[in-house]
């Protein structure tokens, strides 16, 4: 079943789709998850529901995304994805875009602690 809160951005002069469905979780708590597919259907990075984007930008070659991940208030991340190059840029340095979730991923459980 498709979410009715699911909406599609077009990034890039539409080279790019920015996919962004709300969530409600716990308590009418709602998080904005994203994921980007390119024009073509390629997923280039995949939906995460826990990740709650606050906002977004294109800077060049470059969307520039902030969010938290759910259940955390914060801290907020803010990271750089060249989906051209498919790498993103965290802390000034560079990664492959395929690990994205993995490395956020670890973030957020130690943020749990």
């Amino acid at each position: 079943m498709e979410n009715p809160f699911a909406e599609k951005h077009s990034i890039f002069n539409g080279q790019f789709i920015l996919h962004t469905e709300d969530n409600e979780f716990r308590m009418s708590h709602w998080v904005k998850g994203f994921g980007i597919a390119a024009q073509s259907g390629e997923m280039i990075l995949a939906m995460n529901s826990s990740y709650d984007l606050e906002k977004y930008e294109e800077a060049g070659n470059v969307l520039k995304v902030r969010f938290r991940i759910y259940p955390q208030e914060s801290p907020f991340y803010e990271a750089g994805i060249d989906l051209f190059e498919k790498i993103f840029s965290y802390n000034g340095n560079e990664y492959p875009l395929d690990i994205f979730h993995e490395m956020f991923g670890k973030l957020g459980k130690e943020n749990d602690l």
